[in-house]
């Protein structure tokens, strides 16, 4: 069986909600189908419905031998959407054979669809189902009970729809609470850490540039000692709300904490990233972020290099932020590729002393 590693992606808005343990499941439905479908594929044989007994075993057989790959931690043989095969075909000659009782099983399998399969595919193969199953009850049961039968299995297809949109509602709820910041909406420092290492691993891969740029509130103390932390409060939203309008698609800034923000540029060299962070250093002093009251940042740009570490590329675009503010704020500094912070508390400290000021 699968188990989670301390690497693993970062789920992502309006997945699928069930890719992550879907191996799982998988395992443990074909250990639950060889205990309890078994004895019907013997029953069958035993009882001259041999196609049936065929078909059964190889519902068996399939779920089976991906069940057995999961369990050695191997890639399933057979595609996830290649398993409605048999299980349509036993469910098929089911009702052909067994009419109400293989019609039970109609049910059973709309589950697996939705438990087991992509959401695409399991829409198409519950439906398909339903087709397949549809006329072949009319034939053996009569009218009225085909009726009822399309009627309570549509039914059943609908409710589980319903649930899983909701679970999946539910998900992006919980996933937006846990990778952003409440206040501001910016991502938090979680994900920038995780979001930097990919631009790192990227990096060593294919070469591609990347800068961040390390944003910084000047005087932001004033503001909460003068006005409160409300107006401060709505210089954080108004300063998150300006970058992101002034940023792509594939940008992303995140709340480093307090007043500082970090903000990366994929496939970005540091000239234009200087360019970038000039451009929104003018725009947020002219932004009218607080009324009557002119707002600055102080900008540390630092490009990605070969053997950083998510913490030390920061940390050099800590030590560019540093030099801008002790030389005057409201200005851009690109960093040193050389000039990384030997003592990990130092950044931390420079940050602390900064907003006392």
């Amino acid at each position: 069986m699968t188990t989670p590693d301390a690497k693993a992606p970062e789920p992502r808005r309006n997945q699928d909600i069930l890719e992550f343990y879907r191996e799982r499941i998988m395992l443990l439905l074909a250990v639950a189908i060889l205990i309890f479908i078994s004895p019907f594929a013997v029953l069958n044989i035993i009882q001259g419905r041999i196609f049936l007994g065929i078909a059964v075993s190889g519902v068996i057989a399939t779920f089976a031998i991906d069940g057995l790959a999961i369990y050695f931690k191997r890639r399933p043989p057979i595609p996830f959407e290649f398993l409605l095969v048999p299980t349509v075909a036993a469910i098929g000659i089911s009702l052909k054979t067994d009419a109400i009782y293989g019609a039970l099983w109609c049910y059973p399998g709309v589950l697996m669809c939705y438990f087991v399969l992509p959401r695409r595919w399991a829409i198409a193969g519950s439906l398909g189902l339903l087709a397949v199953a549809a006329p072949l009850v009319l034939m053996s049961l009569g009218q009225d009970i085909a009726l009822r039968f399309v009627v309570s299995l549509a039914l059943t297809i609908v409710v589980i729809y319903i649930i899983t949109d909701v679970i999946r509602e539910l998900q992006d709820e919980l996933l937006s609470q846990a990778i952003t910041d409440p206040l501001t909406g910016a991502y938090n420092r979680r994900q920038m850490e995780f979001t930097l290492d990919e631009a790192l691993e990227r990096h060593k891969r294919t070469s591609a540039p990347a800068s961040v740029l390390l944003i910084d509130i000047d005087h932001f103390k004033k503001i909460n000692d003068d006005l409160g932390h409300d107006a401060g409060d709505r210089v954080l939203k108004a300063l998150v709300l300006l970058i992101k309008n002034r940023s792509r698609k594939l940008d992303r800034l995140f709340r480093m904490g307090g007043e500082e923000f970090l903000l990366l540029l994929p496939d970005t060299p540091a000239a234009a990233a200087m360019v970038q962070a000039e451009n929104l250093r003018g725009r947020i002093a002219e932004g009218n972020l607080l009324k009557n009251r002119r707002v600055t940042v102080s900008i540390g740009v630092a490009d990605i290099q070969r053997d950083l570490t998510h913490e030390s590329w920061v940390k050099m675009a800590d030590t560019a932020l540093y030099q801008a503010k002790e030389t005057g704020r409201n200005r851009v500094i690109r960093a040193d590729a050389a000039a990384l912070v030997a003592d990990p508390a130092e950044a931390d400290g420079r940050r602390a002393r900064q907003r006392q000021k």
